[in-house]
């Protein structure tokens, strides 16, 4: 009976802390992390369209646009959640604050570059300041939100090694399940030497319940396991998803903002390949056909990271994710070869390129970065959704919640019920 209680007492006590620890990345540092991502691309997002607007023109007619005004808006509510959710305490809480005021400076420059778009040289200056800012290798606002991104990810890996969820602390749980076992079988072996009774039914009840217990225990483990290991693969491919968005956008904006600034006797200065390739290196060749995903990647970056997820050995990627995954990869192919005309405009200093930039058609920058957008959004979607299966079935307990104090209730009055008459018998015995 102490041994029942000793494991009724150690598997609440695990079920406890391994279900705080779940619940603690689930609620912090895992939706900080996504919260983070999703800034960072709604601001790219937004400097993509402050600079389409002003190389199309339609900033003199109403400004940056709505789609604009939504980024921003969308942007700085991300913020907000990510200040709610900060598992990184104050350093966490310094970053975000200094995120936000240089947000302030960004949207009062990309406003006198709108205010000046008419005066020469001196709109697209404000809008180089306000891009810079964002931009800035070291510290622009997009390098803090991805350092911070990446410092609620390491808390959520901290948390994820806690000693709730080491499979040892298992092994110390099932202990005094092993212990009862092995006294029960005892005593089964006592009562048939002094007692001549070869099988206690209450006893041999009692110890099938036990193994059943120790069993379902093993399993629940198991079972959250697997759920935490789904759930971080998740997060780390929704995170990955997030960020191509954003670097697409980096992308097309770096083309944009280079023809805002156009000048005849200077070469085109964009930085589109930088930002590709981080998405696929080497960058697919733009007269090729779209590959789709038949095969294992021959690249390397975020895209193929994201194709690779579907034969991964634990947790792969679903059938759809993989999907939305090669359909990205296509769109991505069809973006490149959408710049590549454009560089050539470009370089011929050809009206064109404008054109090619902001257009929506389906070989123009505009219209293929809005179609790969697309795709990845859908991955996203997807992968958020698997996100939240996994860190529910994370924390579920299998009903182990009602079924442990219940089990190890009966254990103990089936052994009562079994040495009882035993003890009554000796009694009149002597």
């Amino acid at each position: 009976m102490l041994c029942t209680a000793a494991l009724w007492g150690a598997m609440d006590l695990t079920l406890t802390g391994a279900h705080g620890a779940v619940s603690d990345i689930g609620t912090h540092a895992a939706p900080a992390a996504v919260d983070t991502a999703r800034a960072a691309y709604y601001l790219a997002d937004a400097d993509r369209v402050a600079a389409e607007s002003m190389l199309s023109g339609t900033v003199r007619l109403g400004g940056p646009g709505q789609r604009y005004q939504d980024d921003l808006k969308t942007a700085h509510q991300a913020l907000e959640q990510a200040a709610e959710h900060d598992a990184t305490g104050t350093a966490g809480s310094g970053q975000l604050q200094a995120v936000e005021g240089l947000l302030v400076e960004y949207t009062s420059l990309v406003e006198q570059a709108h205010a000046n778009a008419g005066q020469g040289v001196l709109g697209a200056a404000y809008l180089t300041y306000a891009s810079g800012l964002l931009h800035t290798p070291g510290d622009g606002i997009l390098t803090r939100i991805e350092q911070l991104r990446q410092a609620e990810r390491q808390v959520a890996a901290e948390r994820g090694r806690s000693v709730w969820l080491a499979p040892g602390v298992l092994f110390g749980v099932l202990a005094p399940a092993v212990v009862a076992l092995a006294l029960l079988v005892g005593t089964q072996r006592f009562l048939r030497r002094h007692f001549k009774r070869r099988l206690s039914p209450a006893l041999l009840a009692g110890s099938v319940l036990l193994v059943g217990l120790a069993g379902w225990g093993l399993g629940q483990s198991l079972h959250a396991d697997r759920a935490f290991g789904s759930a971080t693969a998740a997060l780390d491919r929704l995170s990955a998803s997030w960020q191509a968005r954003s670097l697409a956008a980096q992308a097309a904006a770096s083309d944009s903002l280079a023809l805002v600034q156009d000048d005849p006797a200077a070469p085109f200065a964009s930085d589109f390949t930088g930002y590709a390739t981080k998405l696929a290196d080497p960058l697919p060749d733009p007269a090729a056909r779209p590959a789709g995903h038949a095969g294992p990647p021959q690249f390397h970056g975020i895209l193929a990271d994201l194709l690779r997820a579907g034969s991964a050995p634990t947790n792969p990627a679903t059938p759809a994710e993989q999907d939305a995954a090669g359909r990205a990869l296509d769109s991505f192919q069809r973006f490149t070869a959408a710049d590549a005309r454009l560089q050539q405009q470009a370089a011929q200093h050809s009206p064109d390129a404008a054109v090619t930039a902001v257009g929506t058609g389906s070989t123009q920058l505009g219209g293929t970065g809005a179609a790969l957008d697309g795709d990845l959004s859908s991955l996203a979607a997807l992968t958020q959704q698997r996100l939240a299966g996994a860190q529910t079935a994370a924390r579920a307990e299998l009903g182990l919640d009602v079924g442990l104090p219940v089990l190890c209730a009966g254990i103990a009055a089936l052994c009562l019920a079994g040495l009882w008459p035993r003890i009554d018998e000796y009694r009149a015995a002597r």
